[in-house]
């Protein structure tokens, strides 16, 4: 099991001459491997795998998990996880890993026309990109629902083929969508990641305009 230290103690045990030496010093490091068990862990440090780091107990454990950021203290050759790493409000780690998305499909009107794409009802469009996944959580802002006409349109967020969140329309809405959990897929790349519509219902034109795509921390 990996050990629960206390920082008071290990920051004690540290002279005042390491101190001058630049013997410590924070970076941040991104957990590849975690067992909640007993907290054996593997974390991804300045491109090195760090085996079983010792946890500061100052630091709680709430969120530990593959994907996670953490800001991880060296001293001398000893390195410590102190904790997660995130911001304020909505827990984006900075900095933020956005998502490119290009449409798979021609729409009905210019993008200019309107502001965002459409294409009619019973069409299956989708938005595709690559990505290496380095957080465990996507989010998806956009435009959605019925442009025109009535009826619902049900989107999905698709990683390697594998639906990994789904919502559903029956209105012309602007929000964000997620996070969607793809804690899973940490570390593998070049994934196919889709944002699309999988079923329409009623009239009319339904939109389909992702406005922002971004991996996040939780």
């Amino acid at each position: 099991m990996t050990a629960l230290l206390d920082l008071g103690t290990v920051l004690a045990n540290v002279s005042a001459e390491a101190h001058e030496r630049q013997s410590i010093d924070v970076h941040t490091g991104q957990i590849i491997a975690w067992d909640s068990t007993n907290n054996m862990n593997q974390v991804l440090v300045l491109g090195r795998v760090l085996n079983d780091l010792p946890i500061l107990t100052s630091a709680g454990m709430t969120g530990f998990e593959i994907g996670a950021s953490v800001a991880v203290l060296r001293v001398r050759t000893q390195f410590f996880i102190l904790g997660r790493i995130v911001g304020q409000g909505s827990g984006l780690v900075n900095p933020q890993f956005p998502i490119v998305l290009y449409p798979q499909f021609q729409p009905n009107l210019a993008v200019d026309t309107l502001g965002y794409a459409i294409v009619s009802v019973g069409v299956l469009a989708t938005w595709e990109g690559r990505v290496k996944v380095s957080h465990s959580y996507v989010e998806v802002d956009g435009v959605w629902g019925n442009s025109s006409g009535a009826g619902s349109t049900t989107y999905e967020l698709k990683l390697g083929g594998v639906t990994y969140g789904s919502w559903t329309e029956t209105v012309l809405d602007v929000n964000r969508k997620g996070p969607f959990f793809v804690g899973d897929r940490v570390g593998q790349d070049w994934l196919k990641i889709e944002v699309a519509i999988t079923a329409s219902t009623g009239t009319g034109q339904k939109a389909i305009q992702p406005l922002g795509c971004y991996f996040r921390d939780a």
